[in-house]
């Protein structure tokens, strides 16, 4: 019988020990006597030459350590019980399987679609949400290269092909995916390349099922328009735009000629292009001129092509018909809605290029085909359009088609930065004070000549918008004081506002004001009055919030002549 036993687990493909009563080790099998020292081993004592690290908690396995490798020690006792047989699985192994079966089951569990691919573009990997949302099975496509799976829509191939070429992922994706039997739905995805030690392996992607969110959208949207609809009806001889040339502030040489300028495109119907940085007011010049012409009375209707993914931005544009995705139901698009107005399609050169391509055609032909429809309908607004780059790099990089390009800019209108037109910034900041003592429910009338140093000689990369920012941060801190301060900057705002060092125009001023007796008591006068307009002006809370005796605060109240403003 033993000689039956040893021939059986001589063959066997993991290391065999065959181990006597008194745990000397009698035999090993080829596998064991390839991998261990076989020789070595014959005739020594199992636990002395393996060192147990631990138990597992059945106790019938240890792990047990030999050569610096971990095994999994798992022991059989012969039927004569004068023999006990030791197998030995690398312990590396084990914990590998372990983790694949929870990798397995997670991949078939979570909700997002998963879709890999090795070095050559061969699928290894696909999930059961990935069939849920492409309609596929893993074991049709499983082993098979990406361009004979997706051959009407290739988008998938060239993305894990250009993942793994460039090693940065593609990500914040959206695409409108058809299946055979089934309408149309949207899917956000990322794309991301898979590497170890540096080295691209291949790709996957990782997808999801928008259909909630898109008909969350499309709800959202149609009940804009209705309200937008409702309001047009409700004030139809009134003027739809926020915004009039009398809005546009500024006292420099440029602004006035901006303003001329502007004011001539708006007494013709050709299309126009605004170019300006973030910030520059593009969408204020663009509602100035739909006020200033003759479609004022005509609807006005802005859409910023950077918030929308694409296959929602076709439908909002164009309009949709019931049934031509999931969720989808008839509603005009916004070519149709703007009518005989102005259609303002800011951040142009954020929309992707297959949609610059639908667009062009729509303004060549001047008629829109709704999203599943058949129908033509006609387009007669006028559209102005924004970029905040310029045109030329953008056509160089090609982030914008050039045909798209001489459609929409039959006039050009181009919004220099604030840092070129500095002497806006004083009218801009007395602007913005007066609108935020309105808010605010205060009374400062300006700027200090220091702070007014740093505002005018900062470069405002973010321009009147982050002017407007800036403005009202200093007037939420400025107190009850009547000017704006350079104390006044917030601390996060100072290492980007201050080219001139802020601590000096502190000094400096410091200096100005005289004895240091006289700087103590401004700084505690400050502080007390500053405590008193938190708490209401009630000495108890503000004696307490300063830590002192509501005798003390009363008698510094008295020799810094302190008392409440009537208002």
């Amino acid at each position: 019988m033993e000689n039956s036993i040893y021939k059986i687990l001589e063959w066997v493909d993991k290391p065999v020990l065959m181990v006597d009563k008194e745990d000397c080790i009698i035999w090993l099998n080829k596998t064991a006597r390839n991998l261990l020292d076989g020789d070595l081993l014959q005739g020594r004592y199992f636990y002395g030459e393996f060192l147990k690290q631990r138990e597992t908690m059945s106790g019938i396995k240890d792990i047990v350590m030999y050569a610096g490798n971990r095994y999994l020690l798992e022991k059989e006792a012969l039927p004569t019980d004068d023999y006990s047989v030791y197998y030995l699985k690398n312990q590396m192994l084990t914990e590998y399987e372990v983790k694949e079966a929870y990798y397995e089951t997670i991949l078939e569990h979570i909700s997002e679609g998963i879709l890999g691919s090795d070095g050559e573009g061969k699928v290894i990997l696909y999930n059961k949400a990935a069939e849920e949302i492409e309609g596929l099975k893993a074991q049709d496509i499983l082993n098979r290269h990406l361009d004979e799976i997706y051959i009407s829509n290739a988008q998938e191939g060239s993305e894990h092909e250009k993942v793994r070429d460039t090693g940065k992922p593609i990500l914040n994706q959206y695409r409108n995916f058809a299946l055979c039997d089934r309408m149309g739905h949207y899917i956000s995805y990322n794309t991301y390349p898979v590497q170890k030690d540096g080295k691209i392996m291949g790709a996957v992607t990782i997808s999801r099922n928008e259909k909630r969110l898109q008909e969350l959208i499309f709800e959202t949207i149609e009940l804009k328009r209705k309200i937008a609809c409702s309001h047009d009806r409700a004030q139809s001889k009134e003027n739809s735009t926020a915004y009039t040339f009398e809005n546009i502030i500024g006292n420099s040489k440029e602004t006035s000629e901006l303003i001329r300028e502007a004011q001539m495109m708006a007494m013709v119907d050709s299309n126009i292009l605004v170019i300006g940085e973030t910030g520059t007011g593009k969408e204020v010049f663009a509602q100035s001129i739909h006020h200033f012409s003759k479609k004022s009375k005509q609807p006005f209707i802005a859409i910023n092509c950077s918030a929308i993914p694409e296959n929602l931005l076709e439908s909002i544009l164009f309009g949709t018909v019931k049934g031509a995705y999931t969720g989808a139901q008839d509603s005009t698009g916004l070519l149709e809605d703007a009518g005989e107005g102005t259609l303002f399609l800011d951040e142009l050169n954020s929309m992707p290029l297959a949609m610059q391509s639908k667009l062009l055609r729509v303004l060549q032909e001047k008629k829109v085909r709704k999203v599943g429809g058949s129908k033509l309908f006609p387009v007669n607004c006028r559209i102005i359009s924004a970029v905040n780059e310029d045109p030329k790099n953008l056509m160089d990089t090609g982030r914008l088609r050039k045909d798209l390009f001489y459609r929409v800019s039959s006039l050009v209108l181009y919004l220099p930065p604030l840092r070129e037109r500095k002497r806006d910034i004083e009218a801009l900041i007395q602007y913005f004070i007066e609108r935020y003592n309105r808010i605010l429910q205060k009374n400062v009338r300006g700027v200090s000549d220091e702070l007014k140093e740093i505002l005018l000689g900062y470069n405002w990369p973010g321009n009147i918008r982050e002017l407007e920012y800036v403005i009202e941060n200093l007037m939420i801190r400025s107190g009850i004081n009547e000017q704006l301060m350079v104390e006044d900057i917030p601390p996060y705002l100072r290492s980007d506002l201050t080219k001139i060092n802020y601590e000096q125009l502190m000094m400096e001023r410091r200096e100005k004001q005289g004895s240091l007796k006289e700087i103590l008591e401004e700084i505690e006068r400050e502080l007390i009055v500053n405590t008193l307009e938190e708490t209401n002006w009630n000495v108890t809370k503000a004696a307490e919030k300063l830590q002192i005796l509501r005798q003390s605060l009363r008698c510094k109240m008295i020799r810094l002549n302190i008392v409440r403003e009537q208002k």
